[in-house]
């Protein structure tokens, strides 16, 4: 986890100084809500959420995403919202 953080953090800090855009696929929620401006969620290739992380870490989006029930609180030091399966 400490080195996705680093990379993440390094990649963020690229595309603000340079005006850059950047694609990454990540498999973990959190992380992407807490790097990235807008997250696209794909499932068999389909895209079925896109939008900010406040717009996609939702119950509802999350259940759709996942298949399962989950839950979104707010990070206590960031304010980007976390997701949690219920």
């Amino acid at each position: 986890i400490a080195h996705q953080v680093e990379v993440l953090s390094l990649v963020r800090r690229l595309t603000e100084e340079r005006g850059i855009g950047v694609v990454v696929v990540l498999h973990d929620v959190n992380m992407a809500a807490r790097f990235c401006d807008e997250i696209l969620a794909l499932h068999s290739g389909a895209l079925i959420a896109r939008g900010t992380p406040e717009e996609v870490l939702t119950p509802d989006e999350l259940k759709a995403i996942y298949g399962i029930r989950m839950g979104v609180v707010r990070h206590p030091d960031w304010g980007h919202p976390m997701s949690y399966v219920r």
